[in-house]
C-alpha cells in the first residue's frame, strides 16, 4: 500500500492507538448524550462530535504527515462497523468517519501555522461540522432548518474539542510524551 509507505511503524501505532481511544471514549459520552439530543430530535454528534474529533486533531499534529487524518477516520470507521458500533449508519460509517479526516487533512495543510490554538480550533470545528452535515443531510435527511441548526451545534462542540484538545497537546509536549 503506497498510502502507508510514508508512515513509520511509530507513526501508525499513534494513529491506531488515538484512533482506538477515540471509539473507547464513545460508551462513556453516548449515554449522557443521548439524554439531551433525543429530546431535541437531534443526532448525538453534532452536540458532542468536538469530543470525539479532538482525538482526529490530536493524531493529525502529532504525526505532523499528509493524509494522517483520512488515514485516522477510514481506521476508526473499519473499527466501529468491526466491533459493532456502526449503529443504523452501517456502511454508511467509512463516509461519516473519513470524510471529517479529509476535510481535517485539507484544512491542516493549507493552514501555515501548525500546532497553534487556532490550528486546534479551525480543524476540530470544520471536522465535527463536516461530519454533522453530512449525516444531517444525507444520512437522516433532515429539513434544512435542522440542518442549520445542527451545523451551529457542530462548530460549537467543534470548538471546545479543539481548545480541549489543544489542552491535551501542550500536556503533552510539556511532559515530553510527544
Amino acid at each position: 500500500m503506497k498510502l502507508l509507505q510514508h508512515f513509520t511503524v511509530k507513526d501508525l501505532i499513534v494513529i491506531t492507538s488515538i484512533a482506538a481511544l477515540g471509539i473507547a471514549v464513545k460508551p462513556i459520552i453516548n449515554p449522557i448524550t443521548k439524554i439531551i439530543s433525543t429530546p431535541l430530535g437531534i443526532p448525538g454528534g453534532s452536540l458532542t462530535g468536538g469530543l470525539y474529533m479532538l482525538w482526529l486533531v490530536l493524531t493529525i499534529v502529532i504525526v505532523d504527515k499528509p493524509l494522517t487524518g483520512t488515514l485516522y477516520g477510514f481506521l476508526q470507521s473499519i473499527l466501529v462497523l468491526l466491533i459493532g458500533m456502526a449503529g443504523r449508519m452501517g456502511a454508511f460509517s467509512l463516509v461519516a468517519y473519513t470524510l471529517p479526516g479529509i476535510i481535517a487533512d485539507l484544512i491542516y495543510w493549507l493552514y501555515p501555522k501548525k500546532n497553534k490554538l487556532l490550528t486546534h480550533l479551525l480543524l476540530c470545528a470544520f471536522a465535527n461540522l463536516t461530519g454533522s452535515l453530512v449525516s444531517s443531510a444525507i444520512f437522516f435527511k433532515m429539513p434544512p432548518l435542522m440542518i442549520g441548526f445542527n451545523t451551529c451545534l457542530a462548530l460549537a462542540s467543534g470548538i471546545i474539542g479543539g481548545y480541549l484538545g489543544f489542552g491535551i497537546y501542550q500536556s503533552l509536549k510539556a511532559t515530553r510524551i510527544i
